[in-house]
């Protein structure tokens, strides 16, 4: 079987954020190196919870977290994770697993506040506005992009997820009064 190449950031962010969801991850980064896509950040998953990650693949331990989840890992501690890289082939997986799992949740509208489609909303921004993305985080609902704007300048801008969803709701390249910061470096 083929896999379909993916090639849109705001496919490639939310089958990212679909796997970080599925670890309950609270806060990340994410930087680009070349075709890779690598990530560091906290989860909510206790070490015992992640235990298999030295004898699995990460991808494994994404795809099985939903069988973990019935034995319960609240109130163990968080644990750290660096360097975990997701490649094309990565990322394909967790779309289609993604788009299995949507068309089972009878057509509701997706969650706003999850990581997945936040990830989707500012991948949508950067492909609107034809930006390449160098590195993003999440801290506190709080999301920083950096990225190369039209005229080849590094731009970080800060959004929240209203902001996102309005800036989306414009439809407008150029409108400068949705970020809540823009600086460039």
């Amino acid at each position: 079987m083929k896999l379909k190449t993916i090639s849109r950031y705001r496919n490639i962010l939310r089958a990212i954020g679909q796997g970080l969801e599925n670890l309950e991850v609270k806060s990340f980064e994410l930087e680009v190196s070349g075709s890779h896509y690598v990530v560091s950040g906290k989860s909510k998953k206790s070490h015992s919870a992640c235990a298999p990650i030295a004898k699995k693949s990460f991808l494994s331990l994404i795809q099985n977290v939903g069988r973990r989840k019935a034995l319960g890992a609240s109130g163990s501690p968080a644990f750290y994770f660096s360097q975990l890289r997701f490649i094309r082939s990565d990322i394909e997986l967790l779309d289609g697993k993604g788009k299995v799992l949507r068309s089972d949740v009878d057509h509701r509208p997706p969650n706003p506040h999850s990581i997945s489609h936040v990830l989707r909303m500012a991948g949508a921004y950067l492909d609107h506005t034809n930006r390449r993305l160098i590195k993003l985080s999440w801290h506190h609902r709080i999301l920083t992009l950096w990225y190369i704007n039209g005229y080849g300048i590094e731009t970080r801008e800060v959004f929240t997820p209203p902001v996102l969803y309005e800036l989306r709701g414009t439809g407008s390249k150029t409108s400068r009064r949705f970020p809540v910061e823009a600086n460039r470096e």
